[in-house]
């Protein structure tokens, strides 16, 4: 009996040990998890629902010949088979056109549109990322949208959806602090498939139309932000948004999902990088975040009708290119993450690739090595998020871009632990987040 209570006493210790030594890790680098504590209405067909989808056979890049982008270094038919099964088990359905008709009937029946889908004439614009593109002849290896990427996608949207090619508008648009190109390594092969399909930079190129923007188009619940109110006018008048973005940390802010992304689409997003708005690791939790009202804007997050991360080679920072001694995961045996993440939710897909990168990562996520960018930079990066969950900021009052209150955007939830990668709804609770991932 003594040797058991001996047994049960060492146990107890352990596990205590063990507990303590992950929180005061989890501190220690800088972001403080507390699992399972959903905050906020989880949004989607399936509430916050966020599908995850990994196919070790896309990215094939061998970290050394050539470029991760170049042909054959991504599998376009195994990445058109995996969006396909994404958008499915997104909507619930066993084919990608039903998917489709879900998906639009529900943004449409949720903007108060009426129980309809896809209307013919109505236009999309697709915001991808290249945040390391400045011009059109760009062919470094740095880390930015892929042609194959934005093939599978208009693959879907032509084919699957029915959207016409000329209802179609590709683009990255801002004008600081670096103009952003679209480059023709995208265009020209993206082009010669789909010849109508529209594309839009900030100053526009041979078949690129420059962005025309349209002043006070968005406006900020904290009157004193500098980031820009003019949006495209593209962007402006489309009826709908696709945020396709990419996995990866960011030397300033942590990491750069789906609401950074709207960094290409205002004009001055480098003016506020240094404040605590933008750079949340100077901050607290509880801060007023900008992000939220881009997530919120009536002409950018209100009018998404889907949110992707690109995760084919997801990167610890932004910029650069992936680096085989450190963006292949350990998650993943070593290979790089070749994934994709979707959802209708967009604080639920932010949290849970915030939580494969911080897991991978841990305190070295966002950090590139330059030396004006410390380590660090994942304190407090989930701020924004919690702050789109709630809708509403201590100082502030409620977030109210363009005078309209956004409400709760999503649902913010960290997983239980990075083994198991289980949300609340993945635990049998009718809250949270579901983190559905595809066989």
């Amino acid at each position: 009996m003594k040797k058991q209570k001996n047994i049960c006493r060492m146990i107890f210790f352990m596990a205590l040990t063990s507990f303590s030594f992950f929180s005061l890790s989890a501190q220690t680098q800088g972001l403080v998890f507390e699992p399972n504590r959903p905050v906020g209405e989880a949004q989607g067909i399936y509430p916050g629902r966020v599908v995850m989808a990994r196919d070790a056979r896309i990215a094939k890049w061998d970290g050394t010949t050539g470029r991760w982008w170049d042909e054959g270094n991504i599998d376009q038919v195994a990445l058109d088979r995996l969006y396909d099964k994404s958008i499915c088990e997104l909507a619930g359905t066993k084919d990608s056109k039903s998917a489709w008709k879900r998906i639009f009937k529900y943004y449409n029946r949720k903007a108060g549109h009426g129980q309809h889908g896809y209307k013919k004439g109505e236009t999309i614009v697709v915001k991808i990322n290249l945040n390391n593109t400045f011009s059109v002849d760009d062919s470094d290896n740095d880390i930015d949208q892929s042609p194959q990427a934005t093939i599978a996608l208009l693959k879907q949207l032509t084919e699957k959806a029915g959207v016409p090619q000329n209802c179609i508008t590709v683009y990255d648009a801002t004008i600081g602090w670096k103009k952003r190109a679209m480059p023709d390594r995208i265009y020209n092969p993206v082009h010669a498939l789909f010849p109508e399909v529209k594309w839009m930079s900030a100053d526009g190129s041979k078949g690129v139309e420059p962005a025309n923007w349209v002043k006070d188009a968005i406006t900020y619940t904290d009157s004193e932000v500098t980031l820009g109110t003019s949006l495209p006018e593209a962007v402006v008048k489309a009826d709908y948004l696709i945020n396709a973005a990419l996995l990866k940390g960011h030397e300033i802010t942590g990491v750069t999902l789906c609401a950074k992304n709207h960094f290409g689409s205002i004009q001055f997003p480098a003016r506020m990088h240094g404040s605590t708005t933008v750079s949340q690791m100077k901050g607290k939790e509880g801060d007023y975040s900008a992000y939220v009202d881009l997530m919120g804007s009536p002409n950018l997050g209100k009018k998404t009708l889907l949110y992707i991360v690109d995760g084919l080679y997801g990167m610890q920072t932004n910029v650069g290119a992936p680096n085989p001694k450190r963006d292949r995961w350990k998650m993943f045996g070593g290979e790089w993450s070749s994934c994709y993440f979707m959802s209708l939710d967009p604080v639920a897909i932010e949290c849970v690739c915030l939580d494969y990168l911080y897991a991978e990562f841990g305190n070295d996520l966002g950090f590139s090595g330059a030396p004006q960018f410390q380590k660090g930079a994942s304190k407090n990066c989930d701020n924004y998020l919690k702050e789109a969950a709630k809708g509403h900021n201590d100082k502030l009052g409620d977030y109210s871009p363009n005078g309209v209150k956004t409400g709760s955007l999503g649902v913010f939830e960290h997983w239980n632990n990075p083994k198991d990668k289980q949300y609340s709804r993945n635990l049998g609770k009718k809250i949270g987040i579901e983190l559905y991932q595809v066989k």
